[in-house]
């Protein structure tokens, strides 16, 4: 999704006001994608997993990536474009993009 406004840090209210209360819905079809770290000094990726990601609709709005903790699992009686609830997500942005976080979903 673009962003309405440059700011940065990652907020709760950030979150709220990017994506205006919209209830999102999972995308399930993509699944989960695991993150991994990126050690600086050798300048690669290291085969250790920091976290996953999964991809969300927020009707109106668009298509979000939203990062998880690595132990993440997509429950299983959930569906695909089913309606979700984040639990304590945050948002920031970063030259007009957003970047979500949040600790699971129910």
């Amino acid at each position: 999704m673009q962003a309405r406004n440059v700011n940065g840090g990652y907020s709760r209210d950030e979150y709220n006001k990017q994506t205006s209360s919209v209830i999102p819905q999972i995308l399930i079809g993509s699944g989960i994608r695991e993150k991994y770290f990126y050690d600086n000094e050798n300048k690669t990726y290291t085969d250790t997993i920091s976290s996953v990601e999964i991809d969300v609709y927020y009707p109106g709005l668009g298509v979000q990536v939203i990062k998880m903790p690595k132990d993440f699992k997509i429950p299983k009686n959930l569906e695909d474009l089913s309606e979700i609830k984040l639990i304590e997500p945050e948002a920031c942005v970063v030259n007009r993009q957003l970047y979500v976080k949040a600790k699971g979903i129910k």
